[in-house]
């Protein structure tokens, strides 16, 4: 209808100037300020027109629109979880395959995967990704009214205009893309594809995780760089590694006593958080839980390095890219009060409040120490 319209009012501005040029002279003024509104409205109507072609059109009268029940929705992660198990390695090539399952089975018109370049406040720049994975444009969204700038700012699924949603999805090594996800042609209960689009992110950070690998006695050049042997005598790999300042397990006294007085995951780890988890991997053949701790583990342990320098030399900037990593990996595991932590001196950077960091750190840090105290007691359990 608008396309038609579009045509029409094309074809009347045609007509009006055509006349303006061979007809009386008196009719040329008004004859060509008609075909100019004229000319302004077919374009209007034809760019209306392809935004509801874009978004997806609503249903006609008397026709009922298909919604997901429970069942199709597990079906629909089920799918997810199968597309992700033969891809490659990395975010990128998880975030295509689910972006795809995603489109088909929602019947989205269309969906787009971009690649998180840098995030610094108030903008994100990313890379737009071809379907072979390849990089295309590089732009730049604002992180508080782009449903792409807010869905990577929250860490979960925004919704924009149209019906149209922005997913966030993070990789366990501090990675992140988006998938851009045109109005679904179904309809789903309230909070159903909130639930569903989180329960993706979950699958895609646990499928971008390195396969767990055999316990050795001899540790690599990268793993020296940032941890040294919990149980090797003083003095014994000095001429094997690089020495470190870093120590990946700073206990001070004060959290070693609160972590005596704590007798269960749960008082640390959110049960319900892990029990989605364990949801993922009903049967544990895959053992999800296991590997998304010590993917967490390993993140840590590479975070920590960087978080300590920057608080060392006073760098705003690293210190709340390591916060806003640590956020969503937190969340993930079911570590809420450290979630809550990252998120506040998050926060205070993000707004430039001139606020101290020190006593929200120390309190990072600490809650870090007794999540990760938590982890290992499960891991040897």
């Amino acid at each position: 209808m608008l396309f038609r319209l579009s045509r029409i009012l094309f074809w009347l501005a045609a007509i009006a100037a055509v006349t303006a040029l061979v007809g009386p002279a008196s009719l040329a003024t008004p004859l060509t300020a008609l075909a100019g509104l004229a000319l302004l409205a077919a374009y209007a109507s034809a760019r209306w027109a392809l935004q509801r072609a874009r978004h997806g059109a609503p249903a006609a009268a008397g026709v009922e629109t298909p919604v997901l029940d429970d069942a199709a929705l597990q079906d629909i992660l089920a799918r997810v979880q199968a597309a992700l198990s033969v891809v490659g390695p990395g975010i990128e090539p998880a975030a295509l395959a689910a972006a795809a399952v995603l489109r088909a089975e929602l019947g989205a018109r269309e969906t787009s995967v971009h690649r998180v370049c840098a995030v610094a406040a108030p903008f994100a720049d990313l890379v737009t990704l071809a379907a072979d994975g390849r990089a295309g444009v590089a732009h730049r969204v604002r992180l508080e009214r782009s449903p792409l700038g807010v869905a990577l700012r929250d860490g979960c699924a925004a919704r924009g205009e149209g019906g149209s949603w922005a997913i966030a999805l993070p990789g366990s090594d501090g990675t992140a893309a988006l998938i851009e996800l045109g109005a679904p042609a179904l309809q789903a209960p309230p909070g159903a594809l909130e639930a569903l689009f989180a329960a993706v992110g979950r699958l895609v950070c646990a499928a971008t995780m390195a396969p767990e690998s055999p316990q050795r006695d001899i540790l690599t050049r990268e793993d020296a760089a940032c941890a040294m042997p919990l149980q090797a005598p003083r003095g014994s790999c000095r001429t094997q590694y690089r020495q470190s300042d870093h120590s990946p397990d700073p206990l001070p006294a004060s959290v070693v006593s609160d972590l005596q007085s704590r007798t269960s995951a749960p008082a640390v780890l959110d049960a319900q958080a892990l029990a989605r988890l364990r949801e993922l991997d009903p049967k544990g053949e895959n053992k999800l839980v296991d590997r998304v701790l010590r993917a967490f583990e390993t993140s840590a342990l590479r975070l920590l390095p960087q978080l300590e320098t920057a608080r060392a030399g006073g760098d705003r900037a690293g210190v709340r890219h390591v916060a806003h990593t640590l956020k969503s990996s937190s969340a993930s595991i079911g570590a809420l009060t450290l979630s809550q932590h990252c998120a506040a001196v998050e926060t205070l950077i993000r707004e430039e409040r001139p606020d101290d960091l020190e006593a929200p750190l120390t309190a990072l840090l600490a809650e870090l120490a007794s999540v990760r105290q938590t982890i290992r007691s499960m891991l040897d359990a």
